[in-house]
């Protein structure tokens, strides 16, 4: 390779043998056949086709017309411990590229980030920046992904990578329900604990590309990046453009996977607050709807307190004119008409009762029949001559404008203040349709807008806890995350479709961080009716609140409820650190997903069966992650729910057992009789024997 030559990455994955670099090099030379270019073009770490690439490029643009093929030569390198910054530049087209790689040791996730800059006179158009491309081994087959709707999202979905390209695209304005910027790809069949895998995540919450391609030649690259809008990219001559940062690496088996990722969100993107235990939520939404009045709030948070909430939200409706969903978005000030003294009296009573007080905020949205819109029908994000559809019966407010920026930024700040708030539920219910500004596309002025009025507020409260909250789980990224600390993982609270989506979740983003609430007995996006046993026991492995009537619960369910948010409480301190274990079972209607402390002394398990099972008796409880050396006991939440459906229930399950991690890992427990949509519990502790060793 010439020294001016643009590098390519020879390997990425498990560690080598060291090895002189020729030598490496040797190993990994292309073969090149007939029909094709006399010289094959290897994958560089900035691909374009003017050197003869002919797979996706990472740049794709013109001036009008011309510069459309760029080819670029390695300028400098810039080296530090753990960071590698490339300067190329073609200077035919006159473009210069600046291309960060920087690996975190502790996770070993590489971060890949790129800046373009157009140093002709003549304006350059961006059609597509890739934020970095990454080689596959060729033992890869295998892709899995996450797709979803509302009420659904996450949903793992499994492809062959084949000779051609698998490309999702998310054009909705935001990270979306259908897609997720992120993926896997791996040996064949890979699972948790087996094959070796590629994880690939775009810090993004907005419209982006990814994607996973062979070429006919044998090579194959994953690749992603912003997807730039018809026009939407444009720069005059010095301007630059910055990709969001891409986040990848290499393990064995998804487990792996979810555990660099998780140390690397909790070490490098979550606001410092989030290391605190996490306080258990209340919150009024489904409890009431629009049906404000203090007379009904104040028994549900008497109610809530009662079973031990520690954080009172107050949803939506509690700002003028919003007794239902068709009016009042974007004025923000406290609806006189059903709270006359403001929200002063709740946030008091909140306070009595040991509790934090929260309140849902959607600030990007307008509804057109609200104070805000008549006096400024020119806020909003639009096109010219073109009616904008509505969505939720609401717009969206044009944040890459100043003068919206520093109203929502007044009107929040003065709420903050006047009532001490303590966390914000910030909620986003609709996708982006003609999100223009100025006459051209906006999605990217307008992320960026979200972003810097978030860091804004931030700044100014740095105690202030936000929660990311998009029509349920539309906006899941690191890219909001560097700004909130909680997401909201999907509106549906039904705990047999939560099974799901919280397992995908899991894949890129700790459980701390994971809204997870035990639900009415009936919910309400599904109507399934499930056991206080199920809902809890799901919802405990997040961050556990309630989205319930409190008042309607009998003697029995807030008994049941208080038993299961003292085994949250006494287990949160360790979740901060804890290590996610889903266990690939021979049953896929069985679901066993556990959370270990980082020191091995506890550990939480749900075990779930989703439908009916296959066999009688389920699969035997394997744990994983303990000290094979430490003696554990084993003790069940509740058992009596499942009595009735079996003859004979192990002794485990009743009296509980004491027993070493080594077989715990290996023969595990088995399990009982677990009929459709049941669940248990379990905790396990480190003991001390006789000898005071653990």
């Amino acid at each position: 390779m010439a020294s001016d030559e643009v590098p390519s990455l020879a390997w990425f994955g498990q560690s080598l043998p060291a090895v002189p670099d020729d030598k490496l090099i040797a190993t990994l030379d292309l073969a090149n056949g007939h029909a094709k270019l006399d010289q094959q073009t290897p994958l560089s770490i900035f691909p374009t086709d003017g050197t003869g690439f002919q797979g996706q490029p990472a740049l794709l643009g013109h001036s009008q017309g011309r510069r459309f093929s760029a080819v670029f030569k390695q300028v400098s390198v810039q080296q530090t411990d753990h960071r590698l910054i490339f300067s190329l530049l073609d200077s035919v087209n006159s473009l210069a590229v600046e291309l960060s790689m920087e690996l975190d040791p502790g996770s070993s996730v590489l971060t890949l980030q790129t800046t373009l800059e157009n140093q002709g006179e003549d304006d350059y158009q961006v059609d597509w920046l890739a934020s970095g491309t990454i080689p596959l081994p060729d033992t890869y087959s295998e892709c899995l992904t996450l797709h979803g709707r509302w009420g659904l999202e996450f949903q793992m979905q499994r492809q062959p990578i084949t000779a051609a390209r698998l490309q999702i695209e998310n054009r909705t304005g935001r990270t979306s329900h259908e897609h997720f910027p992120g993926c896997l790809a791996g040996t064949a069949h890979f699972s948790e604990y087996t094959g070796t895998v590629h994880g690939m995540h775009l810090a993004y919450s907005g419209n982006y590309r990814l994607g996973i391609e062979r070429l006919s030649t044998g090579t194959a690259f994953m690749q992603a990046g912003c997807l730039h809008l018809p026009g939407e990219s444009l720069l005059a001559q010095g301007e630059k453009l910055q990709s969001p940062p891409l986040h990848v690496c290499h393990a064995n088996g998804m487990h792996g996977i979810s555990r660099r990722f998780h140390h690397y969100v909790r070490n490098h993107v979550l606001p410092a607050w989030t290391r605190a235990p996490r306080p258990i939520h209340a919150n009024s939404w489904e409890a009431l709807y629009f049906d404000h009045s203090t007379e009904k709030m104040l028994p549900l948070i008497d109610a809530a307190a009662a079973i031990g909430a520690e954080r009172f939200v107050l949803d939506d409706g509690w700002f003028e004119a919003r007794r239902n969903d068709t009016a009042g978005l974007g004025d923000w000030r406290v609806d006189k008409s059903i709270y006359p003294d403001g929200l002063h009296a709740i946030v008091t009573h909140i306070r009595d009762k040991g509790m934090q007080f929260g309140l849902w905020f959607e600030p990007e949205m307008v509804n057109p029949d609200s104070r805000l819109f008549r006096e400024h029908p020119d806020w909003i994000l639009q096109v010219e001559n073109i009616s904008t559809p509505l969505a939720r019966n609401q717009l969206t407010l044009n944040l890459d404008l100043e003068e919206v920026q520093t109203y929502l930024f007044n009107c929040i700040e003065s709420l903050v203040d006047e009532y001490d708030i303590d966390y914000i539920k910030w909620d986003m219910n609709r996708d982006l349709v003609l999100a223009g500004s100025h006459g051209r596309a906006s999605v990217q002025k307008q992320v960026q807008g979200v972003y810097s009025l978030l860091h804004r507020l931030t700044h100014r409260f740095p105690a202030l806890e936000i929660e990311s909250c998009s029509s349920g789980g539309a906006r899941a990224d690191m890219g909001i995350l560097s700004y909130t600390g909680r997401i909201w993982t999907s509106d549906s609270i039904d705990a047999i479709d939560r099974l799901r989506i919280q397992r995908g979740f899991s894949l890129f983003f700790p459980p701390e961080i994971m809204g997870s609430h035990v639900g009415q007995d009936t919910a309400h996006l599904t109507g399934r009716s499930l056991s206080i046993h199920t809902r809890a026991a799901v919802a405990v492995l997040g961050q556990y609140g309630f989205e319930l009537d409190a008042t309607r619960l009998d003697t029995i369910e807030r008994s049941h409820l208080s038993h299961y948010t003292a085994i949250y409480k006494r287990c949160r301190n360790w979740m901060a650190d804890a290590i996610t274990y889903r266990t690939d079972t021979r049953d896929e209607r069985l679901f066993i997903q556990g959370l270990v402390a980082a020191n091995q002394q506890q550990s939480l398990w749900s075990v779930v069966a989703e439908t009916s099972l296959l066999t009688t008796s389920p699969e035997r409880l394997i744990l994983r992650g303990l000290n094979k050396h430490t003696r554990y006991t084993i003790a069940v939440a509740h058992h009596e729910h499942l009595h009735y459906y079996c003859k004979k229930i192990p002794v485990w399950v009743t009296a509980g057992v004491t027993i070493s991690g080594e077989l715990l890992m290996t023969t595990g427990l088995t399990l009982p009789v677990m009929p459709a949509q049941s669940a248990l519990l379990i905790e396990c502790a480190a003991v001390s024997d006789t000898s005071g060793t653990t």
